[in-house]
């Protein structure tokens, strides 16, 4: 995955300290996980390449959602 990012989008920052632990409310019950963060920076986002690669992520790995986010973000 991290080799991949890297070399579509000419880099990539992950974030695997630990890894992470996540964890939800569903009410009365709580749940954790870990998880992984990888980020990477692109002057225009790819949609549709983007929701395929999270497809494809959902089917590898044992977790009911893989999120993809896209924030605006500007050099300063």
């Amino acid at each position: 995955m991290k080799e991949d990012l890297a070399s579509r989008f000419d880099g990539v920052t992950a974030y695997l300290q630990a890894p992470a632990e996540g964890q939800w409310q569903d009410g009365e019950q709580s749940s954790t996980d870990e998880i992984v963060i990888f980020e990477v920076m692109v002057d225009d986002v790819d949609l549709p390449d983007w929701r395929k690669r999270r497809a494809e992520l959902e089917r590898r790995f044992p977790q009911d959602t893989v999120i993809a986010r896209y924030m605006p973000m500007a050099l300063v």
